[in-house]
C-alpha cells in the first residue's frame, strides 16, 4: 500500500509539474485559455484511455491465464493474484480518471452531463 501511495504522490507531482507550464503561457497568451486547455487535455485523454484500458485489461488476463496453469504452487498462485489485483486497480484508476476530467471540464465549462465513451466514433457500423 505504501508503494503505490508513493507512486501516485509521484505521479500527481509529475503531472502537475507538466500542466505548470500550460497555466502559466495562458496568462500570457490570448489564444490559450483555461477551457482550451481542459479541451485539449480532453481530447488527449480520449486518445490514450483506449490504450490504457486495453493493457490494464492484457494485465488482468495475463494473471488469470497464470492463475488458471499454477497447478496448486503457491507461488505462482501469489504473483497471478498480485496481477489480477493490478489489473483491476489500473482499470479502476482509468475509469475515475477518465469520469473526473469529464465532471471538471462540465462543470466549469458547460457541456454533456453524461460522457460519452473514449474511443473511436462507431455510430457508421450501427
Amino acid at each position: 500500500m505504501k508503494r503505490i501511495q508513493t507512486v501516485l504522490v509521484s505521479l500527481g507531482a509529475t503531472g502537475s509539474s507538466i500542466l505548470l507550464p500550460l497555466y502559466a503561457r495562458a496568462q500570457a497568451s490570448p489564444d490559450i485559455t483555461i477551457p482550451k486547455i481542459f479541451a485539449r487535455l480532453s481530447q488527449v485523454l480520449n486518445k490514450i484511455i483506449p490504450l490504457l484500458v486495453l493493457l490494464a485489461t492484457a494485465l488482468f488476463l495475463i494473471g488469470v491465464v497464470r492463475y488458471i496453469t499454477a497447478g496448486g504452487e503457491e507461488d505462482k498462485i501469489k504473483e497471478a493474484r498480485r496481477l489480477i489485483v493490478y489489473g483491476v486497480v489500473a482499470l479502476a484508476i482509468i475509469i475515475v480518471v477518465w469520469a473526473l476530467v469529464f465532471v471538471v471540464v462540465g462543470a466549469f465549462f458547460g457541456g454533456d452531463p453524461i460522457p460519452t465513451l473514449p474511443g473511436p466514433d462507431l455510430n457508421p457500423f450501427l
